[in-house]
């Protein structure tokens, strides 16, 4: 059922990608990834409370779900009005994100620039492994003198029948001219939880510079 809805969502005008969270099976979190066609705050407001208003009513109308609309969260996937140039070639690749154990645990990330590779690492905390990688990208990203990042918060939502384990990170972006943004990011983990950390910073920040992992 979740998959026909976010069908449903996807199928709405600017909209580019959505998740439906499930907590304890009940509907927890949509969101909606949908490209903002202004960048002056009031029409943003009033374009998001549209957007969230028609998530809502298509909901009701095709599937008959009675969502809180509070419950629909509305990510900014293009900011087409102060956008930077995308990057398009070369692209960011993950080369490998994993823990080392020797000589003490730490976690290494490897990222590929054209023909280049950036290393990043940070020591592993079994407590927190999610922040650990984190930091080891975000070192990797900042030799490519494209900007940098700092980590506002890492989230995990634990699996379910409808998704592996998932982890959303909010980043603060800051470019090389000075603007910042902080940017939300997404991805599903299939058992490799230091992985799926690195996939949604890149997946944040594709949001803002268009880099691609």
């Amino acid at each position: 059922m979740s998959v026909d809805a976010e069908k449903t969502i996807l199928a709405l005008p600017e909209v580019e990608a959505c998740r439906i969270i499930y907590q304890d099976d009940e509907l927890d979190q949509i969101y909606v990834s949908a490209n903002i066609p202004t960048q002056r705050p009031a029409e943003r407001l009033q374009y998001i409370k549209s957007l969230v208003r028609s998530v809502v009513g298509v909901l009701a109308l095709e599937h008959g779900w009675d969502v809180d609309y509070r419950k629909v969260k509305i990510v900014d996937s293009l900011e087409t009005g102060c956008r930077e140039p995308p990057i398009c070639e070369p692209r960011i690749r993950i080369i490998a994100a994993y823990i080392r154990y020797s000589p003490e645990p730490h976690v290494k990330v490897e990222l590929d620039l054209g023909s280049s590779v950036y290393s990043g690492q940070a020591p592993y905390d079994a407590a927190d492994p999610t922040e650990s990688a984190i930091q080891a990208f975000s070192q990797a990203f900042h030799q490519m003198e494209l900007g940098q990042i700092s980590l506002v918060f890492a989230y995990e939502i634990s699996s379910c029948p409808s998704h592996d384990t998932l982890v959303i990170v909010k980043v603060r972006y800051r470019s090389n001219k000075g603007n910042e943004t902080e940017l939300l990011g997404i991805a599903e983990s299939q058992q490799d939880l230091i992985l799926c950390a690195v996939r949604a910073c890149l997946g944040a920040l594709n949001r803002k510079i268009g880099l691609y992992g």
